[in-house]
């Protein structure tokens, strides 16, 4: 069966010369001369692919095209136009076209672009026969993955839900330790009350402690009314403290009481208040580690680390890639396929970034994809800077004295790890075996921006 094709050109000798053109290619040939009469023949007949006039009497191109979307039209569309500004590019691509083409016609290149855009309706075809929808875990949700390596996580969830049990989620950063401990909240039996979340590491310490335990009016300057801390609003339900690696040794002894007893104090108050909660806290450092350099109490530690979850990289279940995909390419509002080869492009990425990476990288080539088809050329992924594309690093002299030479290489070794880590704070500080707190006054200290 011949593969149809709609000319909708209202010059009646240019729509003679491209249905003889297609023609003699082997396509069978569907012809209208307005806008009108093209979107009838289209949504009755359903070609597989239309080449539209963007300039048509009464309904022109970028209406015919809105109203075949709406109409929910499977046809590829190639805009043909005179006037290739940037606002008919971007307006044909807004509503759907797979491309546009300028007037005069090459016929080579209008022959070539009809090839893809046919190829890329065959994959978007087979793409939703195939499709079915991403299986994630029984009763988490957000959490996708069918690998071992999530298996356990989601039999680990399972298991600790119901019971009041602090655990301690650990991971790089990206891999969904916020999921986690909301799907422990969710399906334990405090799931009716509060999850309150706390990111330790995005408090000012000198606020952080007010914060948690709450304060009574006139504590500290600028106390002007008493104000109910995190760990009261959590009474019935589940905290959740992320990044509690960067918890200040003074705070983490309160933290300490606190667990012990089931009780806090506010700051300026003598009163001891009942405090019954769950406790979920996550890090993307190595605690024991932390303990070893005297950064965090050992005793705190073994309190955090009752329940010990740990979400793998994603390069270590590679296997959950397609999954993952599938479910971001899915959350766009218009119907977006992948290329074999983009996918393949995909996973053979390390995803440094781990999920939180992937996510973004998807929804970046969502945007740049023309026509709703995924290719290699619409995946960007933050790659590193290189020596030929950054500042040249300073060269070390001893001439110049011990501590400018120290402050060269510190701003070196923090340059390069925010580098490497696309940015990622809390990563770069992890990497370098240093508080996010460090790492921030260092930034100041040497003029990076945030």
């Amino acid at each position: 069966m011949k593969t149809r094709i709609l000319v909708v050109e209202d010059e009646r000798t240019a729509l003679q010369s491209l249905a003889l053109l297609l023609e003699d290619e082997g396509y069978e040939v569907l012809r209208a001369e307005s806008g009108e009469a093209g979107l009838q023949i289209a949504l009755r007949q359903e070609p597989e692919l239309i080449l539209l006039d963007i300039r048509l009497p009464g309904l022109d191109g970028i209406s015919v095209l809105r109203r075949l979307r709406a109409g929910h039209s499977e046809s590829a569309v190639i805009i043909m136009t005179a006037d290739t500004n940037s606002s008919n590019a971007i307006r044909a691509t807004q509503n759907g076209a797979f491309d546009y083409i300028a007037k005069p016609i090459n016929d080579e290149h209008l022959l070539v672009v009809i090839r893809r855009a046919l190829e890329y309706r065959r994959l978007e075809q087979e793409v939703r026969a195939l499709r079915q929808p991403p299986v994630e875990a029984p009763s988490i949700p957000g959490m996708v993955g069918q690998s071992l390596a999530m298996q356990e996580v989601y039999k680990m969830i399972g298991r600790v839900a119901n019971s009041d049990a602090t655990v301690l989620i650990t991971g790089e950063s990206g891999t969904g330790k916020e999921l986690a401990a909301n799907a422990i909240h969710e399906f334990g039996r405090r799931g009716a009350g509060r999850l309150v979340k706390v990111n330790c590491a995005a408090i000012p310490e000198a606020l952080l402690e007010a914060e948690l335990f709450g304060h009574e009016k006139g504590a500290f300057t600028n106390a002007l009314a008493r104000r109910i801390g995190r760990f009261e609003q959590a009474h019935g339900g589940t905290l959740f403290l992320d990044e509690i690696a960067e918890l200040p040794l003074g705070v983490q002894a309160k933290l300490l009481r606190a667990i012990q007893d089931r009780s806090i104090e506010r700051l300026g108050a003598n009163a001891t208040i009942p405090a019954d909660f769950r406790l979920i806290t996550a890090t993307a450092q190595d605690l024991g580690h932390a303990v070893a350099q005297g950064r965090f109490r050992e005793d705190l530690f073994y309190r955090l680390n009752v329940v010990n979850i740990h979400l793998p990289p994603l390069r270590m279940r590679a296997e959950d890639l397609p999954l993952l995909i599938e479910r971001f390419l899915n959350r766009s509002e218009r119907l977006v396929r992948i290329r074999e080869d983009a996918l393949a492009q995909l996973l053979a990425h390390s995803w440094p970034g781990n999920v939180r990476e992937l996510e973004n990288v998807i929804t970046r080539a969502i945007v740049l994809s023309p026509g709703g088809v995924v290719t290699p050329e619409s995946i960007q992924f933050a790659g590193r800077m290189t020596n030929g594309g950054a500042t040249p690093e300073p060269a070390l002299d001893y001439h110049d004295g011990y501590w400018t030479v120290i402050r060269r290489v510190e701003s070196q070794l923090i340059r390069a790890a925010l580098r490497d880590a696309r940015g990622n704070k809390a990563e770069a500080a992890r990497v370098l075996g240093i508080q996010r707190r460090l790492l921030y006054e260092k930034m100041a200290e040497f003029g990076l921006s945030e």
